[in-house]
């Protein structure tokens, strides 16, 4: 053990080369299909039909890669695993559905492939999107041809992404069409539909809640609890996913105080370099933990107040700096002191949206136009009544857009705006519509531009390796859980336990990039300790402490959840015995220290009783009394009833039930988009087994 610690303790050249050679090892053995067994390679299956993991990781690879080459991004290890997850889906979706979209004939022909790309059928994410619209507010096909040429031609890996989504969501699409078009409502469905909705009952009930009374009232007995697990155990609510129990420590990882000194003095040597600087942009870049260059206007009181004075007052050139701004370090250089031209305008729109005829509108502008030339005083009344600018006050400060600049508006409104002299009034005709535009001033203002170099106060290997050391022998020295945890208390260290780590789940309650603490706990075996893994700034020790199998649970899973039922068992059989042969309802109030309560007009659709009960079993049965009879004891789900009818109203005979079969079949139609895949999906005896290499 002391052994294996000090290999751990070891840095560098020894490590890289043990890793690199493990893995050559691993790879070769894989690639080779040996090692321990092809099932090594399989991610999981779907009807018994593998997703391999090698094209699950060629695809993830293409598009980090296509997020890092085409759109010039920065992956994170956080987008990685976003990445990861959709393609999992995207692979699983189609092991599902595609078989049954084969089978019922469907295809996508390249004519059909190009028509919903820029034809007259395009596709709602591409409709809709404004890049690609015309002057007229329509979708552009050659604008969405010279799009997807570009693609093909610059992004070919996204190309291809694209192509196969595109392909499979149309296939989808066509299948669940399909489908809901077979979904089919007959007239008794819609009369039986109807009856439960028109069927009305005014009804009194006293009502006992389960939690009225201490569950601590009621002795569970292990031989009342293993009746109800052998009953309730197969219960579909009751079915677990596969999960993992553990309890971890943390030991963080903060900066030293020669961890600040340093980070200090090569903050002042970035300092000294961008006074000097000739190229800001290159030197920003080069030395900012953003790793971007960005000239952005200076906000009055960003900075504390000794360095905002010294930015806001100083020259061209000037560098301030470093000051502590949240988690950052910040070096602050003045670039350029800029006017501004700003204007404060009124105006009234006139929309041409959502099918308003344009020449109508135009009409009505030339005449609003020649009123308030006419006459100014009458523009706010006219704000008032005509203005249709959505998305702001204007109409309660009279039609006026306060200073702005040449960035915030549209440019037609822009040039009406800017161009035009102080008390001008023009008609401006945008994509919203037509505004009557007055000018009611026009100024510069000063702008005073920076760039910033930005540096968090990081440990130093140094550091992390003094960390490394103290968790390393924390995990070595404490190797079952009485002694890890009477070890982190003496050491002031938390325990936090994590009930319940699903195969599914890639997070940590508490753990920033938790992906190595995931991959462990989903290894390791009941009683094992970890050696430490780097989470964020922080060594994390962990121990594994429960498994849960998928499927039945076993009784020490459940105990709690079926321990409060046997409870509830026990009460209500105790209630029911006291409330047996009550008709008086008050009386039976009184006696057990509640009050009667009235449900009027109920619907027997409707499962909520007054008084914030949900019962759908209790509704059915009181529904069943006729008209003043008092029911038994009826348990429910909540509470023990007991219920008399007033009044029960039978749905009057329907005289066309097309409305109600019309409403009956649209909710049907619409969940079949939810539900289709999901019911497809369960009875595909899908198996995920991701957690065994993430």
């Amino acid at each position: 053990m002391a052994v294996i610690g000090k290999i751990r303790e070891r840095g560098g050249l020894l490590v890289g080369i043990t890793l690199v050679s493990l893995a050559l090892f691993i790879l070769g053995d894989w690639l080779a299909g040996r090692g321990s067994g092809r099932r090594d390679q399989v991610l999981g299956t779907v009807n018994g039909e593998e997703i391999g993991i090698m094209e699950f990781e060629r695809r993830v690879n293409d598009e980090v890669e296509s997020y890092r080459n085409d759109f010039g991004q920065q992956v994170t290890a956080q987008m990685t695993e976003q990445v990861r997850n959709s393609v999992w889906q995207e692979m699983l979706k189609r092991k599902v559905m595609m078989e049954q979209v084969e089978e019922a004939g469907f295809s996508l022909t390249p004519a059909e492939y190009d028509d919903i790309r820029f034809g007259e059928n395009i596709l709602p994410e591409f409709r809709n999107q404004p890049n690609f619209q015309g002057e007229d507010g329509q979708p552009s096909p050659e604008k969405l041809q010279q799009y997807f040429q570009s693609v093909q031609l610059n992004a070919p890996v996204y190309h291809t992404i694209q192509k196969r989504r595109i392909t499979e969501n149309r296939l989808y699409s066509k299948y669940t069409t399909l489908v809901k078009k077979s979904v089919f409502v007959n007239s008794a469905q819609a009369k039986d539909d109807y009856l439960t909705k028109n069927t009305k009952a005014t009804f009194n009930f006293v009502a006992k809640r389960y939690d009225s009374e201490p569950d601590s009232l009621y002795t569970v007995a292990d031989k009342d609890l293993r009746r109800y697990y052998d009953q309730h155990k197969n219960d579909r609510k009751y079915r677990q996913q596969g999960s993992r129990k553990f309890e971890y420590v943390t030991f963080p990882v903060a900066p030293s105080d020669a961890d600040r000194q340093a980070t200090m003095a090569e903050l002042a040597e970035l300092r000294e370099g961008l006074l000097a600087s000739t190229d800001d942009s290159s030197y920003v870049v080069a030395n900012s933990d953003s790793r971007s260059f960005n000239k952005t206007p200076y906000k009055e009181g960003t900075a504390d107040k000794l360095n905002d004075s010294l930015i806001v007052n100083g020259p061209v050139g000037t560098v301030v700096g470093p000051y502590q701004e949240g988690d950052q370090w910040k070096l602050v250089k003045v670039t350029e002191l800029a006017e501004v031209p700003e204007a404060r305008v009124r105006h009234i729109l006139l929309s041409t949206q959502n099918g308003k005829s344009e020449d109508e509108q135009k009409m009505r502008a030339d005449s609003l136009l020649s009123v308030v030339k006419r006459d100014r005083s009458k523009f706010e009344d006219l704000v008032v009544k005509w203005s249709e600018d959505p998305g702001s006050n204007t109409k309660e400060k009279g039609g006026v857009y306060d200073w702005f600049d040449k960035q915030q508006m549209v440019p037609e409104f822009t040039a009406a705006s800017f161009d035009e002299k102080v008390g001008a009034i023009t008609i401006a005709k945008t994509s919203y519509g037509y505004h009557i535009v007055e000018v009611l001033g026009q100024r510069n203002r000063p702008e005073r531009r920076v760039v910033t170099i930005e540096r968090a106060m990081r440990p130093s290997p140094t550091t992390f390796k003094e960390a490394y050391k103290k968790s390393n022998d924390f995990s070595l020295r404490h190797t079952d859980l009485a002694s890890f945890k009477q070890a982190a208390e003496e050491q002031g260290l938390q325990v936090t336990p994590v009930d319940e780590l699903r195969n599914d789940q890639r997070f940590v309650p508490g753990l920033q990039e938790a992906g190595p603490v995931v991959t462990w706990v989903n290894r390791a075996e009941v009683g094992q300790v970890s050696e430490p893994m780097q989470s964020g700034d922080n060594y994390v020790v962990a121990i594994l402490t429960g498994i849960k199998a998928e499927g039945v649970p076993q009784l020490e899973d459940v105990r709690d959840a079926f321990t409060k039922e046997v409870v509830k068992e026990k009460k209500a059989e105790a209630w029911m015995a006291q409330m047996e042969g009550k008709t008086d309802l008050n009386a039976l109030a009184t006696e057990l220290k509640t009050s009667q309560q009235t449900a009027t007009d109920l619907g027997y659709n409707v499962f909520n009783l007054p008084g914030g009960y949900s019962e759908y079993e209790v509704v059915g049965r009181i529904f069943a009394l006729e008209n003043g009879q008092t029911s038994v004891p009826l348990k429910g789900e909540t509470g023990v009833y007991v219920a008399s009818m007033t009044n029960k109203t039978a749905a009057p005979e329907p005289q066309d039930l097309n409305v109600d079969r019309k409403g009956l079949l649209q909710r049907a139609q619409s969940r079949v988009d939810g539900q289709l895949y999901n019911a497809l999906k369960e009875g595909a005896n899908v198996k995920d087994e991701r957690y065994k290499f993430y």
